[in-house]
């Protein structure tokens, strides 16, 4: 059985997650190259050593390098269920396996999705998810731990900006920056970075609204707008990254894959004038930047519709 731990953000249940589980400084992680950086804030923060591994334009890894980039030091792997679409989790679970690795499920983009009749996020031996991405609310971030381990939750309680408290939505957001005549920079890869944030739990008006919100309903909603947009982007010059969507997942947006970054910008440009939130995702950390080519291409290339 999984116990469920709300803190203020995934990254802080991604922390206290892979402490409770016995990961201690200089063991190695293994972690894809396609990988928001503020994710990297509870690794290096804790003293783990990340391995990257490389994906491919299906957001699926090459197991084979993921095989030979995995040592004697390595001790876990993270899982991304990219966009909320399930990662082939019987792979991942064999394979932490086979090579005694904890698994570590990022399901940040798809709260409260299913697998098989299954939660998203209890697969691995913990999972994080990040429903302050579909709901609009002030913070939360969910931990899911079996009940064996011993989790740090004695936290302060969130305390968000006034901007933040004023829960606006992301059309009224696209409004007001227009106002500035400045769309965001979504075509460069450092426009968004984040500081690392301090441990804090989930305030108590964002965790009343996270449990009284009627998910199924909303999924099922999701996923319509989803279909639209499939439909949409079919008819387009673009290319959706999943053929389907899996069944009862909870996807966080519509990505899709553009020529080049050229093309991209054009709909980055498109969606800022028809007040459409068209992102590029995610921020990429420095060591990819710096590393891998590929992964960079492919980052030029992606777009995402917000749902």
């Amino acid at each position: 059985m999984k116990k469920i731990y709300y803190y203020s953000h995934a990254r802080t249940a991604l922390k206290h997650g892979i402490l409770s589980i016995g990961l201690k400084k200089d063991d190695h992680i293994l972690i894809p190259e396609y990988i928001c950086d503020v994710l990297l804030h509870p690794i290096y923060n804790i003293g783990l050593k990340p391995i990257f591994f490389p994906i491919r334009d299906n957001f699926e890894p090459n197991w084979n390098v993921m095989k030979s980039l995995t040592s004697k030091k390595t001790k876990a792997l993270i899982m991304v269920h990219y966009f909320g679409q399930p990662q082939n989790i019987e792979q991942y679970v064999s394979f932490c396996k086979k090579n005694e690795l904890k698994l570590i499920e990022d399901n940040a983009h798809g709260h409260n999705g299913s697998y098989k009749g299954k939660k998203i996020g209890t697969f691995g031996d913990i999972g994080i998810a990040s429903p302050r991405k579909i709901i609009n609310i002030n913070s939360g971030g969910l931990l899911y731990i079996d009940s064996k381990y011993k989790v740090q939750d004695n936290f302060n309680t969130y305390k968000p900006t006034f901007m933040r408290s004023l829960n606006i939505s992301t059309n009224l957001k696209i409004k007001i920056k227009k106002i500035f005549k400045k769309r965001p920079s979504y075509e460069d890869p450092t426009a968004f970075r984040e500081v690392a944030i301090s441990d804090y739990l989930i305030d108590k008006k964002s965790y009343n609204t996270l449990l009284n919100n009627d998910w199924d309903l909303l999924i099922k909603e999701r996923r319509k707008q989803y279909d639209k947009l499939n439909t949409f982007v079919l008819e387009s010059s673009l290319k959706p990254v999943y053929k389907s969507l899996s069944a009862d997942c909870n996807p966080w947006c519509f990505p899709a894959l553009a020529k080049d970054q050229k093309e991209a910008i054009r709909w980055f440009d498109w969606g800022w004038k028809n007040n459409k939130e068209i992102f590029s995702w995610p921020t990429l950390p420095k060591e990819i930047l710096t590393k891998s080519d590929k992964c960079i291409e492919l980052w030029k290339k992606l777009i995402c519709f917000r749902i």
